[in-house]
């Protein structure tokens, strides 16, 4: 989706309570979405690359602060060095515990690649 509308992300959270940052697809590929209940975590900061997205999160309840990153990697080797450069700025940027998740497809492309 090249934007993300309240009443998909309402459907996809099932409930009003949300917010959300997206990085949008490039035709029918990529794309990423994180949400969030507002009355449990607080965002601080965001930041959206080409390939990955992170926003800096506080706890409501406690205060704690940490980050997450979601990454879509295309099936591309050429874009490897920037898949990956894109997330360690983001975790040099801030000082706090990191989640990492998503879609790297050009790790599993060549590690499938070396088995055969």
């Amino acid at each position: 989706m090249e934007e993300v509308e309240r009443d998909v992300v309402v459907s996809l959270w099932g409930r009003r309570t949300v917010e959300w940052r997206f990085l949008p697809s490039v035709g029918r590929s990529g794309g990423i979405i994180i949400l969030w209940d507002p009355q449990v975590l607080e965002l601080v900061d965001s930041r959206v690359g080409c390939f990955s997205m992170c926003c800096i999160f506080k706890s409501l309840h406690d205060s704690f602060v940490w980050g997450l990153i979601g990454v879509y990697g295309p099936n591309d080797d050429r874009v490897r060095g920037s898949l990956f450069e894109e997330p360690r700025t983001f975790i040099r940027s801030w000082d706090v515990p990191w989640c990492l998740g998503g879609d790297f497809n050009v790790v599993r492309l060549r590690g499938r690649m070396e088995a055969d």
